[in-house]
Order: structure tokens, then C-alpha cells, then sequence
């Protein structure tokens, strides 16, 4: 089913749709503003302003991942940290929500790790980040002969010692998927989608994952920013080890011509 069409669906309840002020005509599919690996944003052409997400295929592996989706979604738009849902189809996968812009500036460590305090100090939810099990779904789905190179290079960087760190750490209430694709702006401050991996987990792990959409200049200081003089290296370290794999293991699933290769992925993550 084309996207438009699915959106379309979606436009012909917009008596249902949750605004202050109901729309005085039926809104318009506007144009693609932006597109990843799981999800389109279109603009919606109406008075207010609005923008609808559709996700093409969902990753987690729980029944209740989109209501949870929508529970800290909720939450972070209370905040200003994403923008307000004013509908949501479950059966589509379609979120419709206040306009907010693509990103056409290469984004900040200062704006980035602004945006990760920001969610860290949000009230905590009842479910968990689940890297273990995770892990072993993506690798349930390759290829016999991929899923066993992977293996065993989970194996010799010895994987689940970092995992265990990383359980062990303190959990916040974490994004965990803030990449390029997943942040827009509102005037001058990021705002997050795609709230679908948000859990109670490990910062370390989520500001791994941020780091990715900046340069490798800025990494550190984002790290700095968000940890201070509480940094923990080795926490940091298992962070960005499990980071990478997950990358690589979702890529590998779900976007296979970026994917990283086994052996590249040990030599990244055994190298000084």
C-alpha cells in the first residue's frame, strides 16, 4: 500500500482528530518532507499547521510497542521536546502531529546534548530497554551464514560484558534513536520523533546513539555536556560498542546496502 493512500485514510477522520480548535474543512496531503529506513514525514496542508508520520515497518518485538510509542511521545510533547499528536491510527502506524521542520543545518552538540538532558530529567515508564533480546531478534533474521559471522564477533569482543555494564548503570528515561532521521526542529531547538525504542535505560547507550548524527569533532564534547565530571569511561565505552552493533545488526536487517560488515565492526571496536 503506497504511503499517500495510507495517509489519505487518515486525513478523511480528521473530525476525529484531537485539536483545540476543530479544522473548518478537511485537510490535504502535502508534500514528503522527510524519509528514513522506517518512517515517512509528510506535511498536511490545513490550518494549523500540521505533519503526519508513517512508519513502514516496526522493529520492536512487542505487541504494545506502538501504545507505548505513543505513551512517551505524549509525555516528551508536554515538555516541548517533540511535537503534540492530535491523531494516531495503531492499525496504520500513522501518527498526525503539530508542523515542525526538517533539519537543514547541520546539527549541534550543543543542541543535541541539550535535547538528551532534556529527556533524561523527564519522569521515568514502566518498560525497559531490552539491548540482550533485541540483539538476538536482528540476528534471528539474517541470513544463516551472516547471522554466524556475527557471532561470532559479538563473541570476540566479548559483548556481553559490556551489555552488563550497561544493565547495571543507573536507567533514565532515554530516547534511544536519535538519529538524523529522527530529530527536527522548532525554531531554534531540536524536537524528537519517533519515539518507538523510548524506554528506561542506560544514557550511555542513548548518547551513543545520538553521537552518530554528528561529526566525530563534536562527539566528545557532546559527551562532555551531557556527562561532565560524572563521565564514566567505561560505561562510554560499552555505550558506543553496543551502539555500533545494534547500528550494524538493524542496517543489516533493515537497510542492508548502509550495513557494516562483522570484521570491520570488530576492527572499529578493538581498535585503541
Amino acid at each position: 500500500m503506497a504511503a499517500a493512500d495510507v495517509l489519505t485514510r487518515c486525513l478523511d477522520r480528521w473530525q476525529d482528530w484531537q485539536l483545540p480548535s476543530p479544522l473548518d474543512e478537511p485537510p490535504g496531503l502535502g508534500s514528503l518532507m522527510a524519509q528514513g529506513s522506517g518512517h515517512s514525514v509528510y506535511e498536511i496542508l490545513s490550518t494549523p499547521r500540521l505533519i503526519g508520520r508513517l512508519r513502514h515497518q516496526s522493529t520492536r518485538l512487542t505487541g504494545e510497542a506502538f501504545s507505548q510509542e505513543l505513551m512517551v511521545w505524549s509525555l516528551a510533547a508536554q515538555a516541548g521536546l517533540a511535537p503534540r499528536i492530535v491523531f494516531a491510527d495503531e492499525n496504520e502506524q500513522v501518527v498526525i502531529c503539530e508542523r515542525v521542520d526538517a533539519v537543514t543545518q547541520p546539527v549541534s552538540s550543543d543542541a543535541l546534548s541539550t535535547l538528551c538532558h532534556q529527556i533524561h530529567a523527564l519522569p521515568g515508564v514502566s518498560h525497559q530497554l531490552t539491548l540482550a533480546t533485541d540483539i538476538e531478534h536482528y540476528l534471528k533474521q539474517l541470513p544463516a551464514h551472516l547471522a554466524g559471522q556475527w557471532r561470532a564477533a559479538i563473541q570476540t569482543c566479548d559483548t556481553e560484558k559490556a551489555l552488563a555494564k550497561l544493565e547495571g548503570d543507573i536507567y533514565y528515561l532515554c530516547h534511544n534513536d536519535l538519529t538524523l532521521d529522527n530529530l527536527m526542529t522548532r525554531g531554534d531547538n531540536l524536537v524528537a520523533i519517533d519515539w518507538e525504542y523510548a524506554a528506561m535505560g542506560s544514557r550511555y547507550f542513548d548518547v551513543a546513539i545520538a553521537c552518530e548524527a554528528l561529526p566525530d569533532g563534536e562527539r566528545d564534547s557532546m559527551i562532555q555536556q551531557v556527562f561532565g565530571d560524572t563521565l564514566d569511561a567505561d560505561l562510554m565505552a560499552a555505550g558506543n560498542q553496543i551502539a555500533t552493533l545494534v547500528t550494524a545488526l538493524w542496517q543489516s536487517c533493515f537497510a542492508i546496502t548502509d550495513a557494516e560488515q562483522p570484521a570491520d565492526w570488530v576492527e572499529q571496536t578493538l581498535s585503541p
